[in-house]
């Protein structure tokens, strides 16, 4: 996990590791990793370990029911372009807490190796691996895909899924020219991300960039091309930025309906106020604004397709 500095204490999202060197050292600073997780998990994890953004299928669901739709709609995006089976073999890029791993095991039988730069995530990703009974089934291992993927990965894996984490990556274009080539010819791939819209206001994105020690924010086109340039396939894209507005309004629900709650696990008040006024700007800006982007991509590398 990643704490903050207090300078960066109001960042609204930084559920994976910072990964350039320069955002780590923004943000490998003063708190307790714990305190940043215990407040993930209520706010953007809903009590679970799915910490990402959600997509909203009911008027009643709250941050734990749209994390899990967007689970289910990420897996249905990356079997649609390749078949998920017990045979399979996935990687888990970025992959943090495991929740898309523990998904992915449960739900197909198939062996998941799991590549994530924080050993405390890590740690809690194999614990509840075992809880649901597939740690045989998901390896997890420490690294920063930002040194490269192990040059002995050429053509490993039958699918490759990420959730918000390439918007760390030092460079995107190299990072998915390295998955393109650890994935096996008919390859799935499948990842969401938060992005600035197309057109977005630039000094609103330099605000959420300089609070969430992430590397300049992508947009939704420039993924699509970079994915082409890198040699992926079928390259598609579903936006789901009209859930964000929504989505920020849920967290900042939580932090209000849970302050009591997070405060006695030890969560300093200061630093819960923090989020609130972020979140509070967030909602407006996106409102207002539309300058985030958020959705699922999806590709293939060439070759047979079953």
């Amino acid at each position: 996990m990643v704490s903050a500095t207090s300078q960066d204490m109001g960042f609204l999202y930084l559920s994976h590791p910072p990964r350039s060197a320069q955002a780590r050292g923004r943000a490998w600073c003063t708190f307790n990793p714990l305190t940043l997780y215990r407040v993930e998990q209520y706010v953007m994890g809903g009590g679970g370990l799915d910490i990402h953004y959600g997509i909203y299928r009911k008027p009643t669901d709250g941050v734990y029911e749209s994390s899990k739709a967007t689970n289910k709609n990420l897996l249905q995006s990356l079997d649609w372009m390749c078949p998920i089976t017990k045979d399979s073999v996935v990687l888990d890029l970025g992959s943090g807490h495991g929740g898309i791993s523990h998904e992915l095991a449960t739900t197909y039988g198939c062996k998941v190796v799991g590549l994530n730069i924080s050993p405390e995530q890590n740690g809690m990703n194999e614990e509840e691996a075992k809880k649901l009974g597939v740690a045989e089934l998901i390896e997890v291992l420490v690294g920063d895909f930002n040194e490269g993927l192990p040059k002995d990965w050429d053509n490993k894996f039958s699918h490759i899924v990420s959730c918000e984490v390439f918007c760390h990556a030092a460079s995107k274009p190299a990072l998915l020219k390295e998955c393109l080539r650890v994935l096996k010819p008919g390859g799935g791939f499948a990842f969401t991300d938060i992005m600035g819209a197309d057109g977005a206001d630039e000094k609103a994105l330099k605000d959420f960039t300089d609070r969430n020690a992430t590397t300049e924010m992508a947009r939704p086109s420039g993924y699509q091309q970079q994915m082409r340039d890198a040699g992926f396939a079928q390259v598609s894209w579903w936006d789901g930025s009209c859930h964000l507005e929504h989505y920020f309004a849920s967290m900042l629900k939580v932090c209000h309906d849970h302050k009591e709650a997070m405060l006695a696990e030890g969560v300093p008040a200061g630093y819960l106020q923090n989020w609130v006024s972020s979140l509070t700007e967030r909602v407006d800006i996106q409102r207002n604004k539309k300058v985030f982007a958020w959705g699922i991509f999806s590709a293939r590398k060439d070759g047979p397709v079953v």
